[in-house]
């Protein structure tokens, strides 16, 4: 091998090792996040988008014995140093409102989605993250 293959060889490895630890350090901080939101309720989270069409967005909701948002969280973005952000167009909202056709114009294409995606599991009873003392 040459030693500019080498040299290029080696960069790539690396660049992609640094997208790796980049994207580890992005999922705990999300995961961090998630489990704050225990502290306000039952916690779902949901997923919705193409990664490479517009992206992907990844929404979670804590939500109370009544079926309403106390806190929600969103994480949305083409790299890996997006972090989540509070939504609060979700706060106060009841989770039937999410899975019905309520409009949110403050959330995009995939948050909404994500968002319907995790109320539908809380709804199925399948909670993605149960409540825990933290």
């Amino acid at each position: 091998m040459t030693s500019g293959a080498f040299w290029i060889l080696l960069a790539v490895v690396a660049g992609w090792l640094v997208q790796l630890y980049l994207a580890y350090q992005q999922s705990m901080a999300f995961n961090r996040r998630v489990r704050e939101l225990r502290r306000s309720g039952t916690v779902t989270v949901g997923v919705a988008g193409k990664r490479y069409r517009g992206g992907r967005a990844f929404v979670a909701l804590a939500v109370d014995d009544h079926r309403i948002v106390r806190d929600a969280i969103s994480l949305r973005g083409f790299t890996t140093f997006a972090r989540a952000k509070p939504v609060p167009a979700l706060f106060d909202v009841k989770v039937s409102h999410i899975l019905g056709d309520r409009d949110f114009p403050e959330l995009s294409r995939q948050q909404r989605e994500a968002a319907r995606q995790a109320a539908s599991m809380l709804r199925q009873g399948v909670d993605t993250i149960a409540r825990a003392p933290v």
